[in-house]
């Protein structure tokens, strides 16, 4: 079988690079045969409807994690921009004005993450975790702790809304992964990111600015949180203080089960789109089986170890 023994290589090869691909088939296996109501219309829609958020964040944690850090703020940024967004547009009543706040929310707490860990130095772990506080408590102060009403109705609308038979939140989160993937795959900034995140000697002595695109990427996620917040709004009708809350291991897992490093310089956004896709299955699967929440985490915390060991082992890493 010449054929086959050619193609072997190349499986192989398919398989390091998007080690979530045979995990997802089989899920969507399992929950299929299992559930006459998991491969419907409805439950697929709502499926990827209500990971939009997810995606949109994990996209600019990949970016992180891509150059060997982490943002353990993005959560509370996502809850921080949906609140301040949220507070504009109840008074306002402008959407572009909702956006503008919530942009401008991510991009504040995003330029001062890049600037304290590219400049000054401070670790990434330590830096965002202050920051997830500052963003946490910023949040809950604005809105008094409670949900903040008043979404014009054209943004409710667009919580809705179906586009090219997928929710328009979704197809936006898609918009913005394929940017992602764009840029990180061919562009030159994209190439320095994966240099820095390699080996970052060596991005310095090519003459690149290592602090500089460290700013720049967490800058980069700090925008996503914030874009992410706002589409939160979207889907869930009021913007929510506590909305990024549960979501900060989800991203990170999605990020992981994906397949991207969290030493940096190997990963993908292809990586995380299937990521937050097993993720998606694995949830919406066990909530139709009537799997209780808290063992729901159980079992997406092991299969974040064993996905954690499969992605080391096929990178050849010591460690993630």
């Amino acid at each position: 079988m010449p054929g086959a023994t050619a193609m072997l290589p190349k499986a192989i090869a398919a398989l390091k690079s998007y080690p979530a691909v045979p995990v997802v088939l089989l899920l969507l296996a399992l929950f299929s045969a299992a559930s006459p109501y998991f491969a419907t219309a409805g439950n697929i829609e709502a499926m990827l409807g209500a990971n939009a958020v997810v995606l949109i964040a994990a996209v600019g944690m990949t970016f992180v994690f891509l150059i060997g850090g982490i943002d353990l703020s993005i959560s509370t940024v996502i809850s921080a921009s949906a609140v301040l967004a949220g507070i504009v547009m109840a008074q306002t009543g402008s959407i572009p004005l909702g956006v503008l706040t919530a942009v401008a929310v991510g991009a504040g707490f995003g330029l001062l993450n890049g600037v304290l860990i590219g400049y000054f130095k401070l670790t990434p772990f330590i830096t965002t975790m202050a920051t997830q506080l500052i963003a946490r408590g910023l949040a809950f102060v604005m809105s008094e702790g409670i949900a903040v009403k008043g979404t014009p109705y054209g943004l409710l609308d667009f919580g809705f809304l179906l586009w090219f038979g997928l929710p328009a939140v979704m197809v936006v989160a898609l918009a913005i992964a394929g940017g992602g993937a764009v840029v990180l795959g061919h562009s030159t900034w994209g190439r320095h990111v994966m240099l820095t995140g390699s080996n970052p000697s060596a991005a310095r002595y090519a003459g690149l600015n290592v602090a500089r695109i460290e700013c720049e990427v967490y800058l980069l996620s700090g925008v996503l949180a914030g874009v992410a917040g706002f589409v939160s709004i979207a889907n869930l009708g009021n913007a929510i203080p506590g909305v990024g809350d549960t979501l900060l291991l989800i991203i990170i897992g999605a990020v992981v089960l994906g397949g991207t490093s969290m030493t940096g310089g190997e990963g993908s956004i292809g990586r995380t789109v299937l990521g937050v896709a097993l993720l998606a299955v694995l949830t919406s699967g066990l909530n139709l089986m009537g799997i209780p929440f808290y063992d729901q985490l159980i079992i997406q915390g092991v299969l974040i170890f064993l996905g954690t060991w499969v992605a080391m082992k096929l990178s050849g890493r010591r460690a993630l």
